[in-house]
């Protein structure tokens, strides 16, 4: 009787203790979210990665250079980058006039144009030339090649030199100065790019993407090591990807230039949605 009646004592305490314990859990855990405000983190969430997608969309130059480029291609490639928010398209000298009147309602993208280009072997003069042509047609930046021979023969004035004669032509639009890092030993792209720094250009680029490997994350760092704060790096050639593309960011690129900019686009749309 003694040892049944203790039994029941323990269940009882037993059932007490799960009680008390439920009891606590309750007490400790969190309130619940209300649907409302679960919409408003959701909402929250959304509105964060359309911001950062947005960004990376706005470090691309939508670039199409292939001198089998139609009126109708070009068109194409402004929509194309008013569509997507892209910072600029970058085309051949001869289609500056035409990009301006494609966009001619669409400030926000702005018409970057090559000269020197793919070579870079024309004389400064001829540079200057083309810069000014381009300025008077509606170019808003100018993507000049340097003159690798100049580099090859370690006559880094006469670079420094060209160079800062091409900014004044461009008159206050930012300049790009095309290294062609692929043809450049290590030092004598490091020492280029001093020279586009010191001559007052607004960024430094890797490639034309006619020579070479084109851009390389360990190069576009060793640019940004170089030029600091003073200008920008641009990554091109042979980025069509967005795994590539965010190697390039990653690496310390202010700006992209790419042909692929719409797949690249889609790419990064599809991976903001998971």
């Amino acid at each position: 009787m003694f040892g049944k009646k203790k039994n029941v004592q323990a269940a009882e305490s037993e059932v007490s203790g799960v009680q008390g314990a439920e009891e606590t859990a309750k007490a400790e855990a969190p309130a619940q979210i209300s649907a409302s405000e679960l919409k408003e983190f959701e909402e929250f969430k959304r509105q964060k990665k359309l911001t950062e997608l947005r960004r990376l969309l706005r470090t691309i130059d939508h670039t199409l250079l292939k001198q089998t480029a139609t009126r109708a291609d070009i068109k194409k490639l402004c929509d194309e980058a008013r569509e997507f928010g892209f910072y600029s398209v970058c085309v051949q000298p001869v289609y500056v006039s035409a990009c301006r009147d494609f966009l001619r309602n669409s400030p926000a993208v702005k018409i970057a144009c090559v000269v020197g280009f793919p070579m870079g072997e024309n004389l400064t003069a001829t540079k200057v030339y083309e810069t000014k042509c381009a300025v008077r047609d509606g170019a808003d930046e100018i993507d000049m090649v340097i003159c690798v021979s100049a580099v090859k023969n370690g006559n880094y004035s006469y670079v420094k030199k060209e160079i800062r004669q091409v900014v004044k032509a461009a008159k206050g639009n930012p300049v790009k100065v095309i290294l062609e890092t692929s043809l450049l030993t290590r030092d004598e792209m490091l020492r280029a790019a001093a020279c586009a720094r010191d001559a007052g250009a607004a960024f430094v680029k890797t490639s034309t993407g006619y020579f070479g490997e084109g851009a390389k994350a360990e190069d576009v760092k060793l640019l940004k090591s170089t030029v600091g704060q003073a200008c920008g790096v641009k990554a091109s050639g042979g980025i069509r990807t967005a795994e590539q593309f965010q190697e390039m960011i990653d690496a310390g690129a202010d700006r992209i230039g790419t042909s692929a900019g719409k797949e690249i686009a889609g790419a990064l749309q599809n991976q903001m949605k998971q």
